[in-house]
């Protein structure tokens, strides 16, 4: 590859990849990052750009964009979402948080739009591209949701200072969210998926 289409690619990969994190910032700070499902149930769309950068631009990129879900969710959650009841799971700043809490709101969500690009690349050599897809979102986001629930009932639950009654509550409410947030993931990424690595191929076809 020359130097000229070396530079046109990593071009086009730095501008998906700012338009990716403007929307990750969009969902993540308004409300358009929320899509109502039925009443108390709320799908956030806040995974989907990191899902969908793992399937079109690769782990590492989906590592990035991982990080970025991660630092806005710390940040809406010390700032907006720390009144909160709920906000002790995912900052040290609020009541009864700790250490642990930056732990549970930044590690998950760094990780598993990586776990989800390995898990489509495994995938995408036995099935079409949108199943692919699909599957790989379905299975990240069920990841996230496990390492996020899982920390929360190690770290918390026992706690005289939350209640084992509160915890399991907090629990059980994300994961009814968490079933709406697979779902939408698997049919949002399969729809993505296949006009982002188009325009990619045609990108390089191109240069």
């Amino acid at each position: 590859m020359s130097t000229n289409a070396l530079n046109k690619k990593r071009i086009l990969l730095l501008a998906q990849l700012a338009i990716f994190t403007a929307i990750e910032v969009v969902f993540c700070f308004t409300p358009l990052g929320s899509l109502p499902i039925t009443p108390g149930i709320v799908a956030t769309l806040a995974h989907i750009p990191a899902l969908v950068v793992a399937f079109s631009l690769g782990k590492f990129a989906a590592l990035y964009m991982g990080g970025v879900m991660g630092v806005c969710s710390f940040i809406w959650w010390n700032t907006i979402g720390i009144a909160y009841p709920t906000a002790f799971v995912f900052t040290p700043l609020a009541p009864n948080g700790t250490f642990m809490s930056a732990v549970i709101c930044l590690v998950p969500r760094i990780l598993f739009p990586f776990i989800a690009a390995i898990i489509y690349n495994a995938l995408k050599s036995k099935v079409k591209t949108v199943p692919a897809a699909a599957i790989a979102a379905v299975l990240g986001t069920l990841i996230h949701s496990c390492m996020v629930l899982g920390l929360i009932f190690i770290c918390f639950f026992g706690s005289s200072a939350v209640g084992n009654d509160f915890v399991a509550f907090v629990i059980a409410w994300a994961g009814l969210n968490a079933v709406a947030e697979i779902i939408a993931a698997g049919i949002i990424c399969a729809a993505l998926v296949l006009p982002l690595n188009k325009v990619n191929k045609l990108a390089s076809v191109s240069n």
